[in-house]
């Protein structure tokens, strides 16, 4: 038995509790964000600090899984020695010709008034829930063993179209996982079996809505957003109340937990550019302050809320927590994502958006460094951090120190076919190509060959690794892989394969 399991059982065998928000042992990352929501690992080994000139292979690979458009973009999470991961299927089932009322972005709607667009979204919807009868949609969570990447269950069940796939991250708790499904449903599954426990949809119409975030839980409470707040037993899946007046339909921003020394809190960004403060246990909005948070997921730190909004007006903003409200303590406008999250590591903030990394100071916003990335256009992807370094994945995969003393790379990989993590210039040596670029036509040539080999594989866009117990679990198109990022194992698993 590892490590990590012998910590978990231990834990949940001698509480017999579901408070686990920050009780994880080093080997666990139990649900989107990690431990606290907040991106960090509780405890790590040492890890690489530089890639070994050979890169560094798999540890293992999974069993395809789905890839985003047809299985969206849900992160993994690591318990008890496995990884759990969900994809909501979209199978085509006969052919379409295009629509007549294709979606429409803010910026392709043509001046239309505000009455005109609502009736063509009518008229989109209508049409979108009759061609959705050409397709099957499928549930997916997938359990793979964490050492190995073994399948040990894969449990499927029907579901319904949602305008983009559903993509909340499991959230494992005590034996049990907890996801938000499609058509506002959400499931209990057993952790160990992939066998359901309960299923409870929720109140409210459903049209085609789809929700990102992620179930929290909490003193047997299952917390859930989708078009409103809800809470449910975690036990049973009863509904134990519903925040009717926190709304939250647009946003995909996940509850985060704060422990007020009146009890536990549920925040949770909502519409407007607010976050609202909930009671845990009965439901009761306390609260609710404008904090232009956006679709990142709101991260309590103590008695300090950190959120991150889609514009360089809300940017980054840091507020003090009460039970009666929360006081705007200070605002970085330096960087703006659609929905990447931050990650806090000791005194200080770390953001990705627009092409840039910058270091604010936890106590008084003050900027420490920016630095540029050198990515195409690198958005939604949320930053990680363990031993003192944090990790982005899009494209590649860039690490840099978690320090306010200036931007310090340490590894900056890309991914080719097989799954080798390596520098640009080691995946070019293995294609030759320095020598296809010396022949007539040849950097045309060595440009295909490297966007075939390197520039479509690597991470998932969108989807978010987890690092625990020094391993690294990325999201590719085709599968989930797992890296062995410690000083020691990340070397001998390059070696030895």
């Amino acid at each position: 038995m590892s490590t990590a399991r012998r910590c978990l059982l231990g834990f949940f065998g001698m509480t017999g509790s579901l408070v686990v928000i920050g009780s994880s042992c080093a080997g666990d990352w139990p649900q989107w964000r990690g431990p606290l929501r907040t991106g960090a690992a509780a405890d790590s080994p040492p890890l690489l600090s530089a890639l070994p000139a050979e890169g560094v292979r798999p540890l293992w690979t999974s069993e395809p899984i789905k890839s985003a458009r047809a299985g969206g973009w849900s992160s993994p999470v690591v318990v008890d020695g496995r990884v759990y991961l969900f994809a909501h299927e979209r199978e085509q089932l006969q052919e379409l010709g295009p629509p007549k009322y294709p979606y429409l972005p803010d910026d392709k709607r043509g001046g239309m008034t505000p009455q005109q667009y609502e009736e063509y979204e009518r008229h989109r919807r209508a049409e979108e829930l009759e061609r959705s009868k050409a397709f099957a949609f499928r549930e997916h969570l997938y359990c793979f063993d964490a050492l190995d990447g073994q399948t040990l269950w894969h449990a499927r069940s029907e579901s319904v179209y949602t305008r983009w796939p559903q993509s909340g991250s499991p959230t494992v708790v005590a034996g049990r996982l907890y996801i938000l499904g499609a058509g506002r449903r959400v499931r209990c599954l057993a952790a160990e079996s992939g066998a359901a426990v309960w299923t409870t949809p929720l109140p409210g119409e459903f049209v085609d809505e789809f929700y990102q975030a992620s179930v929290l839980v909490s003193d047997g409470v299952a917390v859930a957003a989708a078009g409103s707040l809800f809470g449910l037993s975690a036990g049973t899946g009863e509904i134990l109340w519903e925040a009717a007046s926190v709304r939250t339909e647009g946003l995909h921003s996940s509850p985060a937990l704060w422990e007020s020394p009146e009890g536990p809190r549920v925040l949770v960004n909502i519409p407007g550019g607010m976050t609202a403060c909930v009671d845990l246990r009965e439901g009761r909005e306390l609260w609710r302050a404008r904090t232009e948070g956006g679709h990142a997921t709101p991260i309590v730190v103590g008695d300090r809320l950190i959120t991150y909004g889609n514009s360089r007006q809300k940017g980054l903003r840091c507020f003090q927590l009460s039970d009666t409200g929360a006081a705007e303590v200070w605002k970085f406008h330096g960087a703006q994502d659609k929905g990447s999250s931050p990650v806090v590591v000791g005194e200080c903030v770390y953001v990705q958006g627009e092409r840039r990394l910058a270091c604010v100071a936890l106590a008084s916003g003050e900027p420490q460094w920016t630095a540029e990335l050198d990515l195409a256009s690198p958005q939604y992807t949320s930053l990680i951090a363990a031993d003192g370094k944090v990790f982005y994945a899009y494209d590649g995969l860039t690490v840099f120190r978690a320090t306010p003393e200036g931007f310090e790379p340490l590894i900056q990989a890309r991914f080719n076919a097989e799954g080798l993590m390596a520098g640009e210039e080691q995946l070019r040596r293995m294609l030759r190509l320095d020598e296809i670029e010396r022949e007539p036509n040849g950097q045309e040539q060595a440009l295909r060959i490297f966007d075939r080999e390197v520039g479509r594989q690597g991470p998932l866009k969108c989807a978010t690794p987890a690092i625990a117990d020094g391993r690294l679990y990325l999201r590719t198109n085709t599968s989930l892989v797992c890296y062995d990022l410690r000083t020691r194992g990340g070397l001998e698993s390059s070696e030895g394969q």
